[in-house]
C-alpha cells in the first residue's frame, strides 16, 4: 500500500495576521479604491467620447441650420401639405429645416380647417360638431410650435458661439 501525502500551506506567522487592518478600515479602503476607479474610467471615456473643442467652426452652424432653409421647408410643407411635410423633414438634416416643415404643415392644417369651414361644398359634413373644428385647429398650433422652437434654438445656439469666442483675462 502506498500513502499519498498531501502538503497544506503553512498559515502565516502571528506578526503577519497581527499587522492586518481591522475590517471597518479594509471596507472604507476598498470603497475608495472603487470610487477612484470608477471616476478616472468615466472620465476617460468622456474623453475619448467627447472631446474637448477647439472653438466653433462653421461645420458647428450647419447643425442648426439658418433662415433660408427654415423658410423653404415652411414653404415647401405649406404648399405641398402631407406630401412636402413628409419629404423635407426627411430629407434635412438640420433643425431649422425640421421646425421649418413643422411650421408649414401646421399652417398649411389651418388653410385646410378654414376652406372647409367657410366653403359652401362642405356645408352638411361637420355641422353641430364643434368638438372636432377645436381638435384641429390645436393640431394647427404645430405652426406656432415650429416657429418659437426654431427661435429659441437659433438664439441659443448665437449665443453660447458669442460666449465662447469671448475670452477672459484674468492676469491684466
Amino acid at each position: 500500500m502506498q500513502k499519498f501525502t498531501v502538503s497544506y500551506p503553512v498559515p502565516p506567522p502571528y506578526s503577519v495576521a497581527s499587522s492586518l487592518p481591522a475590517y471597518d478600515e479594509a471596507e472604507k479602503a476598498k470603497v475608495a479604491a472603487m470610487a477612484a476607479a470608477a471616476a478616472e474610467t468615466s472620465q476617460r471615456i468622456q474623453e475619448e467620447e467627447c472631446p474637448p473643442r477647439v472653438d466653433l467652426n462653421d461645420a458647428d452652424q450647419l447643425r442648426v441650420g439658418n433662415n433660408g432653409i427654415f423658410m423653404l421647408a415652411f414653404f415647401l410643407a405649406f404648399v405641398f401639405n402631407w406630401l412636402g411635410f413628409c419629404l423635407f423633414f426627411s430629407i434635412t438634416n438640420t433643425i431649422a429645416g425640421r421646425y421649418g416643415a413643422i411650421c408649414g404643415f401646421g399652417l398649411s392644417l389651418i388653410k385646410c380647417i378654414l376652406i372647409v369651414r367657410f366653403s359652401d361644398y362642405f356645408t352638411g359634413y361637420f355641422n353641430g360638431q364643434y368638438w372636432l373644428w377645436w381638435i384641429f385647429l390645436v393640431l394647427g398650433l404645430l405652426f406656432f410650435r415650429g416657429s418659437v422652437n426654431y427661435l429659441q434654438v437659433r438664439n441659443m445656439s448665437e449665443s453660447m458661439a458669442a460666449a465662447h469666442r469671448t475670452r477672459y483675462f484674468f492676469f491684466l
